[in-house]
């Protein structure tokens, strides 16, 4: 995955520190430069009266910036800003084509009962896209971010092989250990099974057949460690996975895993970004 630009969102908010020091362990790693973007969201275009106001929330937003692009600079980041007044999902849709950027980084705030901004922009805009969340992720600060452990899960479609493929080559560019995963959904297992003795047997048989297709995978994409198939509900474990094991990031194909027809972000893929202890790095 070739990253020229990485697109950083930021509100000024308490999650700022965190997305900004993950921003820049990405840009520096992958020798991208570096734009950082702050929308002040209108869903309507503005009354005159309110103009001064929006000129003196940029000002702010400016003086704010001055501060990280020195520290960026300080860092061998070459780093860009970008105040845009409008719509959230236009305003980024309008920052990425300005930009020319490769690679979008988010934080994330999931509501209960409706979309949060975060989650509209994960769900409609088609690029690679680090979602930033997590306990992993709380204590970061500029410097401190380390990637040792990423975990690609898999189910063979096409998306989720492209997902494998950016794993492998941040594996090398971070110098960190990769843990692919499938998932045997229990959905599958229950309409494979006719009798409840016949629950191993047909367990078995179906983790036989999977074995063979991962050890092509594997291979297809140069890996050497051995993959691990489990299974339950793939976002379950998924998560599970990622806890028990100390992952550092999750890569994942957007769609591929759980995928609806029609829907931007797979259901799996839906459900890991909202309770994985880590980021989430989406692959459309």
């Amino acid at each position: 995955m070739k990253i020229d630009r990485v697109l950083a969102g930021i509100d000024f908010g308490p999650s700022t520190e965190i997305v900004t020091a993950y921003a820049s362990f990405f840009a520096k790693g992958m020798g991208a430069a570096l734009t950082l973007l702050y929308v002040i969201d209108y869903l309507v275009t503005p009354p005159a009266y309110l103009a001064l106001y929006i000129e003196e929330e940029k000002k702010v937003a400016e003086e704010k910036f001055a501060i990280l692009k020195k520290r960026f600079k300080d860092d061998g980041i070459k780093t860009e800003t970008e105040v845009i007044a409008g719509r959230l999902r236009e305003s980024f849709d309008m920052a990425v084509e300005k930009t020319n950027a490769d690679m979008l980084i988010l934080g994330f705030i999931s509501h209960a009962l409706r979309r949060s901004s975060s989650e509209k922009l994960i769900k409609g805009l088609q690029m690679p896209m680090l979602v930033v969340r997590g306990e992993k992720a709380e204590s970061a600060r500029n410097g401190s971010v380390k990637i040792r452990r990423i975990l690609c899960p898999t189910d063979f479609s096409e998306a989720s092989k492209k997902a494998l493929k950016v794993a492998s080559e941040l594996k090398d560019v971070f110098s960190a250990e990769l843990d692919v995963i499938y998932v045997l959904p229990n959905y599958i297992i229950k309409k494979k099974i006719k009798k409840l003795k016949d629950r191993d047997k047909i367990i078995q048989e179906l983790f036989e057949d999977t074995r063979e297709n991962f050890k092509k995978i594997l291979s297809d994409y140069n890996i050497g460690k051995a993959g691990i198939i489990d299974e339950g509900e793939p976002n379950k474990r998924i998560v599970s996975f990622a806890k028990e094991k100390d992952i550092d990031l999750i890569i994942m194909g957007a769609r591929g895993l759980g995928f609806i027809k029609g829907m931007l972000i797979g259901s799996v893929t839906d459900a890991v970004l909202k309770s994985s202890p880590c980021p989430v790095l989406v692959i459309h």
